[in-house]
C-alpha cells in the first residue's frame, strides 16, 4: 500500500511564519512533546454503530483521524531542519496479535468510511497475522494511533526516541467508560510543541467531539 506521495507537501518559510520565535524554542527542548488527557462523549455515536451493526473501532478511527487532518497543526512535519505542511496525512495504529504482540498497521485517507472500513481492514487483518516489529520510520506523513482498550486512563507518556526528532502526533484512545445512561472514550493527545501548543489540541477535541455527534 502506498502511504503518501513526497509531493505531498509543501514548505513554510521559518523566516517570516508567526510562530517563528515559539518553534525556535521549543525545538531546542530534548523531551518537546506536550500532551493532555480527557475523553470523548461518544454516547451518540456508540448507538448509531450498535444499530447499524457497524465497528465502533473502526468507526471512531476514521472520525479522529478525520479531526486530526482537519486542523492544519497537526499535518506540520520538521524534516532535516525544514518545517513542511502536509496536505493530507495517512496514519498508522497499533493492532494486537493473539500471541500478545502488537504490530503497526498503516492506513491512508479515504473519501468515506464504508471505503476507510474496507481499506483499513486489509491493512489491520495483515498485521494480526504477521510477526515482528515494522515501523515505517520514513514515513513522516502519518498520526500516530494507539489503543488501550483495558485501560480508563486519566493520562498517559509515551516512549519516545529523542535522538530521531520526531514530531509525529500521537494519539491514544483507552477502555470505553459506560456511566449514568452515556458512553464515553479515553482519549490522548500529545504533539510537538515547536509546531502545536495547547489550543491546538483544543481545537482537536472540540473537532473530534463533532464528528462523533452523529444520528
Amino acid at each position: 500500500m502506498e502511504i503518501l506521495n513526497k509531493d505531498n507537501k509543501s514548505k513554510i518559510d521559518l523566516k517570516i511564519w508567526k510562530r517563528r520565535d515559539h518553534y525556535n524554542f521549543f525545538h531546542k527542548f530534548d523531551q518537546p512533546f506536550v500532551g493532555i488527557s480527557t475523553e470523548i462523549n461518544c454516547t451518540s455515536a456508540y448507538h448509531y454503530c450498535k444499530t447499524y451493526q457497524v465497528s465502533f473501532f473502526m468507526f471512531y478511527l476514521y472520525k479522529a483521524h478525520l479531526a486530526a487532518n482537519y486542523i492544519k497543526e497537526f499535518r506540520y512535519r520538521i524534516e532535516e531542519e525544514e518545517l513542511f505542511e502536509y496536505k493530507e496525512v495517512s496514519g498508522s495504529v497499533t493492532i494486537l496479535r493473539s500471541d500478545e504482540t502488537f504490530g503497526f498497521a498503516y492506513f491512508d485517507n479515504q473519501p468515506n468510511f464504508s471505503q476507510f472500513m474496507q481499506a483499513s481492514r486489509i491493512a489491520i487483518e495483515s498485521e494480526k497475522h504477521a510477526s515482528g516489529l515494522a515501523p515505517k520510520l520514513e514515513v513522516k506523513g502519518v498520526i500516530h494511533y494507539s489503543v488501550l482498550p483495558l485501560i480508563k486512563f486519566n493520562g498517559l507518556q509515551h516512549a519516545q526516541m529523542l535522538s530521531a526528532k520526531d514530531c509525529t502526533p500521537k494519539i491514544v484512545f483507552g477502555k470505553l467508560d459506560f456511566r449514568n445512561g452515556q458512553v464515553f472514550l479515553p482519549l490522548s493527545v500529545h504533539v510537538h510543541h515547536a509546531v502545536c501548543d495547547g489550543l491546538h489540541i483544543g481545537k482537536y477535541i472540540e473537532h473530534f467531539q463533532s464528528q462523533m455527534e452523529v444520528s
